[in-house]
C-alpha cells in the first residue's frame, strides 16, 4: 500500500513533465491504436544519480507513448520509488541532523544564560563585598557606615559644644558668686573694723568716767 501511494505521488509530481509529450506529431494522432515501440536512447545511469527532477526528465524521455499516456517500466518506477524514498530517508536524516544542532544550541545558549546569571549574582556579591564591611560583627555598606560615622561625629559636637556653654556658664556664675563673696568680705571686713572702733571708743569713754570718778 505505501509503495502504491509513493508510486502515486511520483506520478502526480511528474505529471507536468508527462504533459511535454501530448505534443507528439500528428501521425501519432491518427494511429492512437498503435504503440509506437522506437523510445529515445536511453542515458547511462541517469537513474543513478542527480536530482529528482532530472530522474523524472529521463524516465519521460526514455518511455514509449501509448495514445495520450506515457509507458514507463516496472523497473523504472521502482528505481524512481526506490530514489525518492532514499532522498526523502536523506532529507530526514538531514532535517534530523538539523533539529539536533538546534537542540544543542538552544543547550548552550540555555547554559550561557545559565552562565551569565551566575556571573552576574558572583559580581554583584563581589560589589557588595567591596562596598560594604563588617562592624561589630554587623555587614554594612559604605553610604551607611559614613551616615553612622557622620551622625556619631555630630552627636559629639553637639556634647562637646554643650560642656562648653555649661562650663562657660557655671564659669560665669563662679565668678559672679567670687565676686558676691569678695563685697560681703570687704563689707565685713569694714563693719568689724568700724566696730572695734566703737569699742575702743566706748572703752575709752568708760575709763575716763572711772577716772574722773576716782
Amino acid at each position: 500500500m505505501q509503495k502504491q501511494k509513493i508510486i502515486l505521488i511520483a506520478s502526480i509530481i511528474a505529471f507536468p513533465l508527462f504533459s511535454l509529450a501530448q505534443s507528439t506529431p500528428s501521425d501519432n494522432k491518427s494511429n492512437q491504436s498503435k504503440t509506437v515501440n522506437t523510445p529515445f536512447a536511453t542515458p547511462h545511469n541517469s537513474l543513478n544519480g542527480g536530482t529528482i527532477a532530472s530522474q523524472f526528465d529521463y524516465i519521460n524521455k526514455s518511455s514509449n507513448n501509448y495514445q495520450e499516456y506515457k509507458v514507463v517500466k516496472k523497473t523504472s518506477l521502482e528505481k524512481l520509488e526506490k530514489n525518492i524514498v532514499d532522498s526523502l530517508k536523506g532529507m530526514q536524516s538531514k532535517l534530523s541532523n538539523v533539529n539536533t544542532t538546534l537542540n544543542n544550541h538552544d543547550n548552550e545558549v540555555s547554559s550561557l544564560k545559565d552562565s551569565l546569571i551566575q556571573i552576574n549574582q558572583e559580581l554583584k556579591t563581589t560589589r557588595d563585598q567591596k562596598e560594604s564591611f563588617s562592624f561589630l560583627g554587623i555587614l554594612l555598606s559604605k553610604s551607611t557606615y559614613n551616615t553612622f560615622v557622620w551622625c556619631l561625629i555630630g552627636i559629639l559636637m553637639f556634647a562637646l559644644l554643650f560642656y562648653v556653654y555649661r562650663y562657660r556658664q557655671s564659669h560665669t556664675v563662679t565668678a559672679d558668686a567670687k565676686k558676691t563673696l569678695d563685697e560681703l568680705k570687704e563689707e565685713f571686713d569694714q563693719h568689724r573694723k568700724k566696730s572695734m572702733e566703737r569699742e575702743q571708743k566706748l572703752n575709752r569713754r568708760l575709763q575716763d568716767e572711772l577716772n574722773k570718778r576716782f
